[in-house]
């Protein structure tokens, strides 16, 4: 999903809400000023009943008024009642028996009047509507304020609506893209590995034909396939979004070790690298076995990749930790780029392979609660791995008494 392609869906989700919130204020203002129309005119009528029931000049409220004319034409009007009202049309009605209700101007003032019969005289009930249009204004003006305002939180909290519900594909695509690079990397060296021991058989029982001692190299080639496997599954596992890790196993540290290390012994020969070992006897380390092998292949393919001709490979106990230790004789790093060569595509111009082995290193060792680095050493490279020894007699636990998670690798 390209940059243009997210922030046009980031756009849509906040117009899409900025649309929803505006419609639904639209809604609450037609409501709101139909409920108020309705009020107001139920109020208007109910005092034009009241002051044509009791048409007394003398007692009338505020903002209204009563105007009587007789047979005589003689005319009684309430303080406040205009000049010109009632009309010689209502008049005329209301001698006719007609009730007349409607609204009258005059000047620039409005005002809703009922004129009817009353004892033979024409009383005319007023009601300035003035108040009522000012509290019409006053409400519009608060729906149009609270509509604006709503708006712009829906504007707002569209575009946060959009970022976070974008978020998860965002995740989504850098944990594929993460996921290649890292399944790119880690089936690099094994595949490698196999087609050197395929070439290397074919051509034996090419020229030899078949021998009694091919065993070891087919036992090789097959180990070299099952470890490609596991590797495989550990990167499927590692790829899962919300996978939760299954409790670790006891790993027998320096048996890995020395796996690892049979298989690269006819990759360093082709290489002309000496593969030296010293591998002693460790306690067991808490983690995942498949995951744990990965860190010993990267570092030990790494170490052969820069060696000038000598890779030592080391396994010691140290107390309350597991050891790992892998020099080559290579040209060594500086020492300022040994805090970046753990990070994902840092690497020299000058090396092979995309940067992500030692990245991938310290991820899997950091979830096995250890640590890596490089040494400072006055030749070549060094790299250390400390990772924390358990009790062989101790049993597997469901992982919650100090114990480490199995690792997968995303």
């Amino acid at each position: 999903m390209s940059t243009d392609t997210v922030d046009r869906a980031r756009r849509v989700i906040a117009l899409q809400a900025l649309a929803g919130v505006v419609a639904g204020v639209l809604v609450a203002g037609v409501a709101t000023v139909g409920l108020v129309l309705v009020g107001q005119h139920r109020e208007v009528q109910s005092q034009l009943t009241a002051l044509l029931a009791v048409p007394d000049a003398e007692a009338v409220p505020s903002g209204s008024w009563v105007v009587t004319v007789d047979r005589f034409g003689r005319r009684t009007a309430s303080a406040g009642t205009p000049a010109s009202l009632p009309s010689a049309a209502d008049l005329a009605s209301a001698r006719r028996g007609t009730v007349v209700d409607r609204e009258a101007y005059v000047g620039d003032e409005e005002y809703q009047t009922r004129t009817r019969t009353v004892n033979g005289s024409v009383v005319q009930a007023g009601v300035d509507l003035a108040p009522y249009e000012s509290e019409r204004h006053r409400v519009l003006i608060a729906l149009l304020v609270a509509g604006v305002a709503a708006a712009l939180v829906a504007l707002v909290a569209g575009q946060r609506l959009g970022r976070r519900a974008l978020r998860v594909w965002d995740d989504a695509l850098s944990r594929q893209r993460q996921f290649i690079a890292d399944a790119s990397h880690e089936l690099r060296t094994p595949l490698a590995r196999l087609a050197l021991r395929a070439d290397l058989l074919h051509d034996t029982l090419r020229q030899d034909g078949p021998r009694e001692d091919i065993g070891p190299e087919v036992d090789l080639l097959r180990r070299e396939a099952a470890a490609l496997a596991d590797i495989v599954e550990d990167l499927l596992l590692a790829a899962e979004v919300d996978s939760s890790p299954d409790s670790g196993e006891l790993v027998d540290l320096a048996a890995l070790v020395e796996e690892v290390l049979d298989l690269d012994l006819q990759l360093a020969a082709s290489r002309g690298v000496e593969l030296a070992a010293d591998v002693g006897s460790v306690p067991p380390v808490r983690g995942a076995h498949p995951a744990l092998r990965r860190v010993v292949d990267a570092l030990v393919d790494n170490a052969l990749h820069h060696a000038h001709s000598m890779v030592t490979v080391r396994l010691r106990d140290d107390g309350d930790d597991v050891v790992l230790t892998v020099a080559d004789d290579g040209p060594g790093i500086q020492p300022g780029a040994r805090d970046r060569v753990f990070d994902r595509f840092a690497k020299d111009p000058s090396s092979p392979g995309f940067g992500l082995g030692l990245a991938l290193v310290r991820e899997v060792v950091e979830r096995h609660a250890g640590t890596v680095r490089v040494l400072p050493v006055e030749r070549g490279t060094t790299f250390e791995v400390r990772l924390r020894a358990e009790s062989a007699e101790e049993p597997d636990t469901d992982g919650t008494d100090g114990t480490v998670a199995a690792v997968t690798e995303g």
